[in-house]
């Protein structure tokens, strides 16, 4: 063995650790300045220079918990169950879909022309037309609609990707099953479903986060019982000043859901996104 081979090597992880430290810096620095700000007194926070070293203070998080006018736990409630809602059922409409494209074709290149299509459409161009449909059935305010137009949002994308996880799915397992008799249902279900479930979760997180992010349709179809994380985190933004404070308190508590659900299928999600990257 070389001697000079191993401090090379260690010099090169020193180097790609030095690297990704700096983007990482780089990247959660809002997030890391967000956290920060959430523990600090109001005087601190407009302090100039900003001030790194302080004494925490818990008053902004119980503000967002228990200040008037906030129920910001019903808030988070509301998002899981959007976020879920939106989630399970648009892997309930996509997949199906995904497996028809593949194996059938016909007319699911159209289908998935079009669906693509509705995605890169302006959502602010669907906004008065979608309160106008809700709002006529009775719908304003409701979890429901919010799930509905978060599937909507995620289908094409959730699509997309589940299209590819088919595509490596082999044939001859399918075939397999034909003769022994099972039917399309049976082979999604027995076949289909279990060979791809890493990467079902990594489109099960992606959409989850998306939902769980979305604002634009949230703020416009809820007004009091619907009201989601990212839409009660505005509320901090009043008539004559802000609640810097308040604000990133609500932000750090909105982000630990989607941290602990990461964090639970992280390995689901690295498989998923790695699946298909090596073919034989």
């Amino acid at each position: 063995m070389n001697p000079k081979s191993r401090p090379q090597r260690l010099l090169r992880s020193v180097a790609i650790l030095t690297i990704v430290a700096i983007l990482v810096i780089f990247f959660d620095l809002g997030m890391f300045t967000n956290f920060l700000t959430a523990f600090k007194s109001d005087r601190d926070i407009s302090s100039l220079p900003p001030k790194w070293i302080f004494r925490p203070v818990w008053t902004h998080f119980y503000n967002v918990f228990k200040g008037a006018g906030y129920a910001f736990d019903r808030y988070l409630t509301n998002s899981v169950i959007i976020g879920l809602g939106a989630t399970a059922l648009a892997i309930l409409i996509t997949l199906p879909a995904a497996y028809s494209i593949v194996r059938f074709r016909g007319l699911g290149n159209w289908v998935l022309g079009g669906t693509l299509l509705l995605r890169l459409m302006p959502a602010i161009s669907l906004a008065i037309p979608i309160f106008v449909i809700f709002y006529k059935l009775k719908l304003v305010d409701t979890q429901l609609a919010i799930i509905i137009m978060h599937t909507l949002f995620l289908s094409p994308t959730a699509l997309l990707l589940l299209i590819g996880y088919v595509q490596e799915l082999p044939r001859e397992l399918e075939d397999a099953a034909a003769i022994d008799g099972a039917s399309v249902l049976q082979m999604l279900r027995h076949i289909l479903f279990p060979i791809i479930r890493p990467g079902l979760a990594a489109v099960a997180i992606l959409s989850f986060i998306t939902s769980w992010n979305e604002f634009l349709f949230a703020v416009i179809l809820s007004q009091r019982k619907a009201i989601t994380a990212t839409v009660g985190t505005s509320f901090f933004i009043q008539s004559y000043a802000v609640k810097w404070g308040d604000m990133a308190a609500g932000i750090t508590v909105s982000t630990i859901p989607t941290l602990i659900f990461i964090f639970l299928a992280q390995r689901q999600l690295i498989k998923g996104m790695t699946a298909g990257a090596v073919k034989e």
